[in-house]
């Protein structure tokens, strides 16, 4: 008797213990559906636990995460444990439900069965991961989130003290192969791809889909490389018959990346990783070399990301780079408009390369800083000498969406209030703005201080057009690609394209820039499309001086008036 009564209190104190640690406790038949359930079901899954006794675990997870779980599920191995991961659950109606924390194990002579628990998710950070972007095929993270997100765990497990790795997978062929299959196949195959990197990252939520054949995953736990490759194949295999033949023949490589080196701060560490994903991006696995020789390459890498860091902080700081000036014409006179700004760095790195590598590390703010005070500081200096010019200067997104960013940048321009009308901002769209409201205050505060605004790159992603719509600006200067068009036999749809954002800019009173114009026949051509203004080798190079030259008397310096067709609507 006293037996029974030990094994009783020994039952209960475990059932205590777990119910501590966790709002609902579920017991899960091997073909998934649910034996046993005690708990706080109604706030968990807003019903009694008996009502859940019979019904299939799967229908109580979200669409979204639904591949993720029950690919974890099927990897659970007996003896070992789900580490928790966030999900979304679905009420009986098949309603957004709670947002939960799920773990579990799978315990020795249990016949397969499953055990696990479902807490309420109170973390903030929970519910930042459910609110992510996630790519639609796959369920993983969008780049820059996934960047993000990788970011704010690297950290996390740094002060813990844990040691976290970035792997890298590149799946050569993927791309082409699933726009073979069906829709319906297709569709599976990435959702079960997706739900196989997910699973093997921190949390559930720490995987990314870089481009359509390549992925990120930070984990804490060892990755085979080669295991996930043959997984991979495995889910292809198992997708569609002819997709089975072309399995074997997909190029499956990739690389890791210990980010837990001795002596790095943890802004390096995340700036390492920042740029590892934006050179994979880019390059593919093969940059980092082969699957299995990585260690010295990715040390390179490391001490590399490291220097370019530093020596771009350093730039910034004691202000070690140059501007040059390319001219900004107007295209039916052929008269100077204004100036546009562009860096130059003393170690001769691509521009570019280096305005990406600080977007990556969340630099680029002091270095659009840095920037608009060169501008300003050389605009005052040509004004004592008794000239009068006007200069674009790029923002990227990023700090548009930055209030510290607009203080100290107001803070800059408070200091001769007169130049205001001579400097022009062009909003760069390398990396696409997320938080569209602070944006938009933004440039309506730059617009009301007296400042015209220009959308660089326009046409040249899907953004384009969102942006158009939420932003106040005056200019729009069109990507380059378009007017490389207009002599390309084949290119009717570019053209007519063309000719639509011109009579949409018409229609809205913004003002229209064509960039790399290198001809005259392009100019004609833009001229007669109704395009204001152009910029390109035809009308200059950019030159370390900007020279002031003779100016019609309906073009003065700070009016940038427009074609008498144009009328700005200003806010």
């Amino acid at each position: 008797m006293g037996g029974a009564k030990d094994m009783r209190a020994e039952r209960d104190r475990f059932v205590a213990f777990a119910f501590s640690a966790a709002d609902l406790m579920l017991e899960v038949a091997p073909d998934g559906h649910i034996t046993f359930a005690s708990g706080a079901a109604r706030l968990i899954a807003g019903c009694d636990s008996s009502t859940l006794i019979g019904r299939n675990f799967a229908a109580l997870i979200e669409e979204s995460d639904r591949h993720f779980v029950l690919n974890l599920l099927a990897g659970l191995t007996v003896g070992a444990r789900i580490e928790p991961v966030t999900v979304r659950l679905l009420t009986l109606e098949g309603k957004p439900g709670a947002l939960c924390t799920l773990g579990g194990c799978c315990l020795p002579s249990q016949e397969g069965r499953y055990y696990l628990t479902l807490s309420n998710a109170r973390l903030p950070q929970a519910e930042t991961a459910i609110q992510n972007k996630r790519d639609y095929q796959t369920g993983l993270l969008t780049t820059e989130d996934f960047e993000a997100r990788a970011g704010d765990r690297l950290k996390l497990a740094r002060d813990l003290g844990a040691e976290v790795k970035l792997t890298l997978v590149e799946i050569v062929g993927l791309k082409d192969l699933v726009e073979s299959l069906p829709p319906e196949d297709s569709q599976t195959l990435m959702g079960d791809v997706g739900a196989l990197i997910r699973a093997k990252s921190i949390g559930g939520d720490t995987a990314g889909r870089i481009d359509p054949e390549k992925y990120g995953i930070l984990h804490a736990t060892p990755l085979d490389q080669d295991a996930v490759a043959e997984q991979v194949r495995g889910l292809i295999k198992q997708s569609n018959a002819d997709a089975a033949a072309a399995a074997d023949r997909l190029g499956i490589r990739g690389a890791t990346l210990d980010l837990h080196a001795k002596g790095m701060s943890d802004e390096d560490a995340a700036s390492a990783m920042a740029y590892a994903v934006d050179r994979f991006a880019g390059e593919g696995a093969a940059s980092f070399t082969t699957l299995h020789s990585t260690e010295d390459s990715l040390k390179a890498l490391l001490q590399k990301t490291v220097s370019r860091v530093r020596a771009l902080r350093s730039a910034v700081s004691s202000r070690q780079f140059n501007l040059v000036f390319q001219p900004i014409v107007r295209l039916d006179t052929r008269t100077l408009h204004h100036y546009e700004a562009l860096s130059r760095f003393e170690d001769g790195g691509s521009p570019f390369e280096t305005i990406r590598l600080a977007e990556g590390v969340h630099m680029i703010g002091e270095f659009d800083l840095a920037v608009v005070q060169r501008v300003v500081d050389m605009l005052a200096e040509r004004r004592r000498q008794g000239e009068t010019i006007d200069v674009a200067v790029n923002l990227s997104g990023h700090s548009l969406e930055s209030s510290v960013f607009m203080a100290a940048l107001r803070e800059i321009l408070a200091v001769d209030p007169s130049l205001r009308r001579q400097l022009i901002f062009e909003i760069t769209e390398s990396t696409q703005i997320t938080n569209m409201v602070h944006a938009a205050n933004a440039v309506r505060q730059l617009r009301e201080d007296g400042h015209f605004v220009c959308l660089d790159d326009f046409g040249a992603g899907a953004a384009s057009f969102p942006y158009l719509q939420a932003l106040e600006i005056d200019y729009v200067k069109i990507d380059g690609a378009y007017v490389k068009a207009l002599q390309t036999q084949g290119q009717d749809r570019d053209r007519a394209i063309l000719k639509g954002m011109v009579w949409l800019c018409k229609e809205l009173g913004i003002g229209t820039v064509a960039e790399m114009v290198e001809t005259e026949d392009q100019a004609r051509l833009l001229l007669d499309f109704g395009i204001d203004y152009g910029q390109g080798y035809l009308f200059g190079r950019p030159e370390p001086d900007p020279k002031l030259e003779p100016l019609r008397l309906d073009d003065v310096p700070g009016n940038h008036r427009k074609p008498s067709d144009i009328r700005l609507k200003r806010g």
